[in-house]
């Protein structure tokens, strides 16, 4: 009997590990790299098959992408890893392994004889132009249309059978890819050099510029004035991404996800914004946040970061985000979270070097109605002015230290 008991225990413990590591999979904890060269083998033999295509399949599948390291944690996305393209750092990257395999997303309809209608390319367009200004706020034209989908739709020297084979795949494949709102906005705000560089697709990957990572102080690293003066400049690169956020399109683009690791600098030194899954035009988040949405209390109102207020008189959500980047990038990045010792945290700019009139700018970006609840206000011009004046202090320091050295 204890025999019999002991082995139950044994087989009982060894489903739960295999549900463990089932579900650190699915909720990618845990990765392993012989998977990710599986998904480029699949890829390429679609590409062979005919059943992919892109501006990159030649590239990728003659040999130019390389070096796959697995990444985990990767929520949304059932595609990410780094690689080497061309001998430079990347990330591919896909919403779905296979782009064509949702039918809940297929843009054509079957009739009772299992025969496919598919629109005609004005009507495909017309599909995309409601498709960017209902959920992106963008409007269409024939330029956008060419950075979302960069390969012909139409070549001469194919019959007129293959040029309806290479559309119909075309489109199918750029409207899976749309459903990915990072590719959207990597695509239509491409060239602004703010976020990532998107260098094209192949079927419904894509691949994107990998930044550097930003290294952010340890206790030990709190004590080094060098450390943290290149932890000021970095700053100053935000508050410049951050204007060029509010005033370098039409409307204010707002970071509804704002974490550590969603910020990186490229090899020019130049601040980037990485994560683009949560990244909306304003009235996106005007109306995402203020569609008539119940609300007992402000927190109800929440987009994630992008701060929303409740009318408790009527219990509901006033449109419109109350607070702003510069006040999430205060609070998240710059401030961090307290580590219960004087002046030192997780946030960029926690350093024994800093000095009091620095700590209390922080303080008062981050919350500046100093509220003491999780509601948030914006942090005005004046707050980044000082701000900015501040951390330049330290980077005049720092010059004057080195002429003397």
């Amino acid at each position: 009997m204890v025999y019999l008991c002991s082995k139950k225990r044994a087989f009982l413990f060894l489903c739960l590990v295999s549900l463990c590591f089932s579900l650190a999979l699915y909720w990618n904890f845990i990765c392993w790299n012989r998977k990710t060269l599986l998904l480029v083998d699949h890829l390429c033999d679609d590409v062979e098959s005919g059943r992919a295509i892109g501006n990159l399949c030649k590239e990728i599948c003659g040999g130019a992408l390389d070096s796959y390291n697995c990444q985990t944690l990767h929520g949304g996305k059932e595609v990410v890893f780094s690689a080497q393209f061309h001998a430079n750092p990347v990330f591919v990257k896909g919403r779905r392994t296979d782009v064509l395999g949702n039918e809940e997303e297929n843009l054509f309809w079957k009739d009772k004889n299992g025969t496919e209608h598919f629109p005609n390319i004005a009507e495909f367009k017309s599909i995309i132009k409601s498709h960017l200004i209902h959920n992106f706020n963008v409007s269409y034209s024939e330029r956008v249309f060419y950075k979302l989908w960069k390969s012909p739709l139409k070549i001469e020297s194919f019959s007129s059978t293959q040029n309806q084979q290479l559309q119909k795949l075309s489109l199918k494949t750029l409207w899976g890819l749309l459903q990915d709102p990072e590719f959207v906005v990597l695509s239509v705000l491409e060239h602004n050099d703010i976020f990532p560089e998107l260098y094209g697709t192949c079927g419904g990957f894509y691949i994107v510029e990998e930044l550097k990572q930003i290294q952010y102080p340890t206790i030990v690293s709190q004590l080094d004035f060098t450390a943290f003066v290149r932890n000021v400049k970095i700053a100053l690169g935000i508050l410049d991404l951050l204007a060029e956020l509010e005033n370098s399109f039409e409307e204010p683009i707002y970071l509804c996800d704002v974490k550590q690791e969603h910020f990186g600098v490229s090899d020019f030194g130049k601040v980037k914004y990485l994560d683009l899954d949560n990244v909306y035009l304003k009235p996106i988040i005007d109306r995402s946040i203020g569609e008539s949405t119940r609300c007992d209390n402000h927190s109800d109102c929440d987009f994630f970061d992008c701060k929303g207020t409740c009318d408790l008189l009527h219990n509901k959500c006033f449109p419109g985000a109350t607070n702003n980047n510069l006040q999430v990038i205060c609070e998240k990045i710059f401030l961090g979270t307290d580590l219960g010792f004087q002046g030192l945290s997780t946030g960029l700019l926690s350093s024994s070097h800093s000095t009091d009139a620095l700590r209390n700018f922080v303080k008062s970006c981050a919350n500046p109605s100093a509220s003491k609840d999780g509601t948030r206000i914006k942090a005005d011009f004046i707050l980044m002015q000082n701000l900015r004046s501040a951390l330049k202090e330290f980077v005049t320091v720092e010059s004057k230290l080195k002429e003397f050295l």
